[in-house]
């Protein structure tokens, strides 16, 4: 199999993922090169991964056509994907889209009229599908074992979600809500486990505990409250920003005239909410609700699916699934820890093993731009629902 060569675009955490797989397994391809607005956060990133031989390209244009690439890594925010999608996927690159593959239906309609003109793939990076909790899950679940499916309930905690309030994900123009920035994949992950149309969708949601506070500074370092607030983030008190990743491109992205990295959480401005459940309803009578919050205690993925013969219950944060049939009472587990190494509970490692698969084989990608496309539909219904308190029908 010959290594792929892999342009990013956009220097980011996301794209750090792609770099630390190629580095595990070089034999699989390698990062030619970076393109970002701001090179110096490319720069960090290359002397992170210490990458030899990676270049930072002057412009979108150099990295879409550069002859050693055969694929382009899109990394940017959610509202940029639009452009450097549709340009690598002209210029004849395989490409691998961070979800959401965008935050409109129209730079969806777009990106699939390049993805179905072009020879080649189109990748989208929804990692729930490929972590090993739900896709035991997604097997128990279609196999029949549980009879006919009825409900599914989905419930996302995330503790590092309140940083978004510092972040470009707090404003719809850039993530378009959290409705999209964040349930996107949650919402194909219903999609898929229904494996039917969604018909309608109800949503509630509003920003409770991240306010605007009379008693706090527009930034942590400048705030009088620093020493009592746990929600305080020292942005500034590192040796370099080298020692902390996401610490060091945000100083970057700082020095050169962007929004400081420690906004404060109550005061920046944003246009999201912090709590929402959703109700989804399916063409073949399931029934399910997400729930997204980022006040929670812990963090974890949890869900509860119910069918005529029998219930499964999962926890991503210990990686465990228990199963219970219905009329006997009787139970037994799957562990699926020992699958998990990799971040978002195993799913990165596998997503761009498949990607790379995909673009070697020529296999349907298993998430691409007909799912993504059905994601942001129901993310932007719950957003239309949750703006006029009524139920959306597709």
């Amino acid at each position: 199999m010959d290594r792929l060569g892999i342009a990013i675009v956009g220097a980011s955490m996301r794209s750090s993922m792609m770099a630390t797989y190629l580095n595990e397994y070089p034999e699989q391809g390698y990062v030619t090169g970076y393109y970002d607005l701001i090179p110096q956060r490319a720069e960090l990133l290359i002397d992170k991964h210490e990458l030899k031989d990676t270049v930072i390209y002057p412009s979108l244009k150099a990295a879409v056509t550069d002859p050693k690439v055969s694929a382009v890594f899109i990394g940017t925010s959610d509202s940029a994907h639009r452009r450097p999608v549709v340009e690598a996927l002209k210029a004849g690159k395989h490409v691998f889209c961070e979800k959401p593959m965008a935050i409109t239906l129209r730079d969806c309609d777009a990106i699939m009229a390049a993805a179905t003109a072009a020879h080649s793939v189109f990748y989208l990076g929804m990692n729930l599908r490929h972590g090993p909790v739900h896709e035991k899950l997604h097997e128990i679940m279609t196999s029949g074992e549980l009879g006919r499916i009825l409900t599914i309930e989905a419930n996302e905690y995330y503790v590092g979600g309140r940083t978004y309030f510092r972040r470009w994900n707090r404003l719809r123009k850039f993530g378009g809500g959290l409705w999209i920035t964040k349930a996107c994949h949650d919402f194909d992950l219903l999609n898929w486990m229904a494996g039917a149309d969604p018909q309608t969708v109800y949503a509630t949601a509003s920003l409770s505990h991240y306010r605007p506070r009379a008693d706090a500074a527009q930034q942590c370092r400048h705030c009088k409250l620093q020493f009592s607030c746990p929600d305080y983030y020292d942005i500034l008190n590192l040796p370099k920003p080298h020692d902390d990743l996401m610490r060091g491109l945000r100083l970057i992205a700082e020095e050169h005239g962007e929004e400081p990295g420690d906004l404060c959480l109550f005061n920046a401005e944003k246009d999201t909410f912090d709590n929402g459940i959703a109700v989804v309803t399916y063409a073949n009578d399931i029934r399910a609700t997400y729930t997204v919050n980022v006040l929670t205690a812990r963090s974890t993925r949890q869900m509860r699916v119910v069918g005529t013969e029998g219930m499964i219950e999962a926890d991503m944060s210990d990686g465990k699934i228990l199963v219970t049939e219905r009329h006997t009472g009787r139970q037994w587990h799957y562990d699926m820890r020992g699958l998990m190494a990799s971040g978002h509970g195993g799913a990165d490692d596998r997503l761009v093993k498949d990607f790379i698969h995909t673009v070697h084989t020529g296999k349907k990608p298993r998430t691409g731009w007909a799912e993504g496309k059905r994601a942001i539909e129901v993310a932007l219904a719950a957003q239309q629902s949750m703006e006029t308190g009524q139920v959306v029908r597709f």
